[in-house]
């Protein structure tokens, strides 16, 4: 025979505002990234500027973007149909180019509908197409590989692809062309000069549309040309080159990543700190928890010493970043529970963090969990 439990008492859960909780929090300085913006127009030398909105605007949000840089830029660079189709939705009328392009017929009508401009760096993308597109006409690029060896054309195969192209029902006159480069972040100017040198060769001639330069191309290489420049890291503020700083560039951080210290404890000497106890105290020391983890985004991997500012103080993380938590020294640095943390943007580069956790400012910007409280600092254009 069954028993019935005795049900139990409503428990109340008090309302807790968000700032309460202590959470994470992502702030985007429109400001910054109209500067940044105006450091990419200065340097295009009066070519038109496709901004990268790709991945969620590098994670600031694409639309939001978008909507701050209209009227600033010509177009959007994204990476699939699905995030050209978000930006038409939220209203966006400019040029964008579609950098994977299309697989079929089907697509490439979808981008012709909402006037998408996909890339054809395979030659089975035209063979889906067969005889062309019936419908609205659509607007080509193709891509030719000059040395960075992942998609696109050979030198060898582009005349004849790009031939195939041009002559299919449906498809504008004289697609445009561009390249991506493999290096023109690094010091040695010589495997970015010598894709330019590739480029000239094979496509300079064509009376085309023509785009070369990403974000590091567009600041170090002025002689590369073409019509059109492709922008990403440099418009967030995040350093385009492997050496130096974003600021050297003229650049400033669109994104910071704030959050709480929620605790303040004392570890004895020998005791360790966090999962696997990494960070052994080598003397009686108080350590900090910060409200923030790999959960919210935070690098997981970030070494013991990785800097990180406690209001406006200069600490190191210690210890292994768990979900929700870290662990941050606090010898020398006055605290108190509440005060703020900046783990990057404002006073503290995200290249730095990134460098340190081995890996890049891209990666860093794009992972941000939705959980991270999003603010929006400035105002949006009309």
């Amino acid at each position: 025979m069954s028993e019935t439990l005795p049900r139990a008492a409503p428990v109340h859960i008090p309302f807790v505002a968000p700032r309460a909780l202590r959470r994470a929090e992502l702030s985007i300085d429109l400001d910054a990234l109209r500067h940044n913006a105006d450091r990419a127009k200065s340097a295009a030398s009066g070519r038109k500027i496709f901004v990268a909105v790709k991945a969620d605007g590098y994670g600031h949000g694409a639309a939001t973007v978008a909507q701050t840089l209209r009227g600033q830029v010509d177009g959007w660079m994204v990476a699939s149909l699905a995030e050209g189709e978000a930006l038409r939705q939220a209203g966006m009328t400019e040029r964008i180019l579609v950098l994977q392009g299309i697989m079929d017929a089907s697509e490439a009508r979808r981008a012709a509908q909402r006037f998408l401009e996909p890339v054809f760096h395979h030659a089975s993308q035209l063979d889906a197409l067969g005889r062309g597109l019936a419908g609205l006409p659509l607007t080509a690029w193709m891509k030719l590989d000059t040395g960075m060896h992942r998609v696109g054309f050979t030198p060898d195969e582009f005349p004849t692809a790009y031939a195939r192209l041009s002559q299919l029902r449906g498809i504008r006159p004289s697609p445009g062309v561009l390249t991506h480069f493999a290096r023109a972040d690094e010091s040695d100017p010589a495997p970015t000069q010598q894709q330019i040198v590739c480029f000239k060769q094979v496509a300079g001639d064509l009376n085309a549309e023509k785009s070369l330069c990403n974000s590091a191309g567009l600041l170090r290489f002025p002689q590369a040309g073409g019509d059109w420049v492709r922008p990403g890291i440099m418009i967030y503020g995040g350093n385009p080159m492997t050496e130096g700083t974003a600021e050297a560039w003229g650049l400033k951080p669109v994104m910071t990543l704030r959050t709480r210290l929620i605790a303040i404890r004392q570890v004895a000497a020998g005791e360790g700190v966090g999962y696997g106890a990494r960070f052994i105290a080598p003397e009686a020391m108080p350590v900090g928890v910060v409200a923030i983890g790999y959960g919210d985004g935070y690098p997981r991997h970030a070494p013991d010493g990785t800097p990180i500012l406690i209001q406006g103080q200069r600490a190191r993380v210690i210890g292994r970043v768990s979900m929700d938590l870290m662990t941050v020294d606090l010898r020398g640095i006055r605290a108190s529970v509440g005060d703020e943390v900046v783990c990057w943007g404002e006073g503290l580069p995200v290249d730095e963090i990134a460098q340190q956790s081995a890996s890049i400012s891209y990666e860093l910007m794009c992972q941000m969990s939705g959980r991270v409280a999003r603010r929006i600092v400035g105002a949006l254009n009309a």
